[in-house]
């Protein structure tokens, strides 16, 4: 029981749908963790007793440098394999400790509730951090860059928060000796991209549908609330379940993460600036996209009907300001 309950947390943080970020290795010293953790999947079963208590030790200095005084907790230290392939994953999670209760059933049938002071690794992702080296399902051997080797998912709630990344450096940064990858901005300009054509390609979708989804992607990238993408958690937000899973495979085919990233805007800034609406008649609309969101109302309606009969689409705006004259 308690080894399925470890897998189901480890697919919860570590799994495809999940929240966990990639990063890579920075720290490539001999006494760091990419390099204890490099030597710790091919260690007998004495060497890796060793090898856990170093990877132990090194996070309970990580949690108190630089005047830190962060709580302590349990280390699980994991080894499995993943894919069909079976590429070898090595990890590390720290639990931290909480109370709460345990239902019991006397009897007689009673139900009372008994206090546990001590509980761990319970559904509640905000309670482990979790760290995963994946091997890579190509890599030359003889390469000495465990960049090369090894891909990195770090799954820590306060990661994902605007004012987190101080607050998670000890545990990726200090602990893991892990950063953020270099090209973040470029993969969050490619889930951009590639999601807007795929809003405009929709075949079910009228020209209003699509320009909601539109600015949504936009307000999604400029407002949230978030510092990483989750395209998952983007698509279950704004897209019907149907189209769900033909946008995950479409975002496989281009190559792009369907787990979380660092979200950097850096190559689409003049992209969230304005967001434009542009009609067939040439007539552009443009606003930033908080504007869009609040003060836009688009709706499509019928035209009048043409000396053929046809009624042609027509869109009807509502802008909730005065018009200003500009000479």
């Amino acid at each position: 029981m308690v080894y399925v309950a470890l897998q189901v947390l480890l697919c919860r943080a570590l799994g495809s749908d999940s929240k966990a970020v990639s990063m890579q290795i920075i720290d490539v010293e001999s006494s760091g963790l990419p390099s204890i953790i490099n030597k710790a999947i091919d260690d007998s079963d004495d060497e890796f007793i060793n090898s856990s208590y170093a990877i132990a030790t090194r996070l309970a200095k990580a949690q108190f440098e630089k005047g830190r005084s962060i709580g302590g907790g349990i280390v699980v230290v994991f080894t499995g394999t993943y894919g069909i392939l079976d590429k070898k994953i090595i990890g590390v999670m720290k639990a931290d400790l909480h109370s709460g209760y345990e239902k019991i059933t006397t009897e007689n049938g009673q139900i009372s509730l008994k206090h546990i002071e001590a509980l761990l690794l319970t559904p509640s992702s905000k309670l482990y951090k979790t760290i995963g080296f994946c091997e890579k399902s190509d890599y030359a051997p003889s390469s000495t860059n465990l960049n090369d080797k090894w891909s990195v998912l770090i799954s820590d709630n306060q990661i994902s928060q605007v004012d987190g990344k101080a607050a998670a450096e000890y545990f990726y940064s200090t602990f893991a000796g892990c950063g953020y990858p270099e090209t973040s901005a470029r993969t969050t300009k490619f889930f951009y991209d590639a999601t807007k054509e795929f809003i405009l390609n929709l075949d079910n979708k009228s020209s209003e549908e699509k320009y909601e989804l539109s600015n949504a992607l936009t307000t999604y990238l400029k407002l949230g609330q978030s510092s990483v993408v989750n395209p998952i958690e983007f698509a279950e937000s704004f897209f019907e379940k149907d189209i769900i899973d033909e946008y995950r495979n479409y975002l496989k085919d281009k190559k792009i993460p369907i787990t979380s990233f660092t979200k950097d805007v850096e190559h689409i800034k003049n992209q969230l600036k304005l967001h434009k609406v542009t009609f067939s008649n040439n007539v552009k609309i443009e606003a930033d996209p908080d504007t869009f969101k609040n003060d836009v109302s688009i709706t499509t309606i019928e035209g009048d009907r043409d000396e053929n009969g046809n009624v042609p689409e027509w869109t009807q705006i509502v802008v909730k300001s005065k018009l200003i004259i500009k000479k």
